[in-house]
């Protein structure tokens, strides 16, 4: 009867293994992602697409001052406003969070005011580890992003210095990994002067709040 018993269970067992196989390469052959959850502190999982799987973060807000020294150009309160706006949320900025103040900037694009001061308060997601993990409260991939001329609309060739002093500043600021960085801001500077690569984390939906778009400059 035992004899008969460990051969009905070892039965039961191959078939159970068989099936998950058999159903694992039905997923792989209809190209579905297989993702596998990691442990605390290891790296994000790959899926089948070759993407990497989402990982337990927190959205996090950063409130700083930006301080710009002899800008070779004037800007307005407003232009610095968009090209600060564009830059947050091609970062991956939660648009709800993002706030920006520019002052000591100049009224009209004539005007000799070249050391202006930005307040910038907005929120981007953070990965979470050890304990932290049950309770997280997001999710977020890890994402590489490239600010270039064009890279967002906001940005143009001329603003060279203004994008190194935000990097000297503004990104040195968050959890962000620099894979790229170059600068060419002379007037000799060929069509794209510029060129920033970053990689950070990337939240995988936005939080859901009842309210309008983000005010824009005043």
């Amino acid at each position: 009867m035992k004899h008969f018993t460990g051969i009905a269970a070892a039965a039961l067992a191959l078939a159970c293994s068989c099936a998950m196989a058999s159903g694992a390469a039905r997923a792989a052959s209809a190209g579905e992602p297989q993702v596998r959850t990691a442990g605390p502190g290891a790296p994000p999982a790959a899926t089948a697409s070759g993407r990497a799987s989402a990982r337990a973060a927190l959205w996090r807000t950063y409130d700083m001052l930006v301080d710009l020294h002899d800008l070779p150009r004037t800007y307005t309160c407003d232009e610095l406003w968009y090209e600060f706006h564009g830059i947050l949320l091609r970062l991956g900025a939660w648009p709800y969070s993002i706030n920006i103040l520019p002052y000591n900037c100049s009224p009209s694009p004539s005007g000799a005011m070249r050391s202006p001061n930005v307040q910038v308060r907005f929120q981007l997601p953070v990965f979470l580890h050890g304990v932290a993990l049950k309770a997280a409260p997001a999710e977020a991939v890890e994402r590489t992003v490239r600010l270039a001329p064009g890279e967002p609309k906001t940005l143009h060739s001329s603003d060279c210095q203004l994008m190194r002093q935000i990097s000297q500043s503004l990104l040195a600021s968050i959890p962000v990994h620099v894979d790229e960085e170059h600068f060419d801001c002379s007037p000799s500077a060929q069509a794209a002067p510029f060129t920033v690569r970053v990689t950070l984390p990337m939240g995988v939906k936005m939080p859901v709040v009842a309210a309008t778009a983000a005010a824009g400059p005043r």
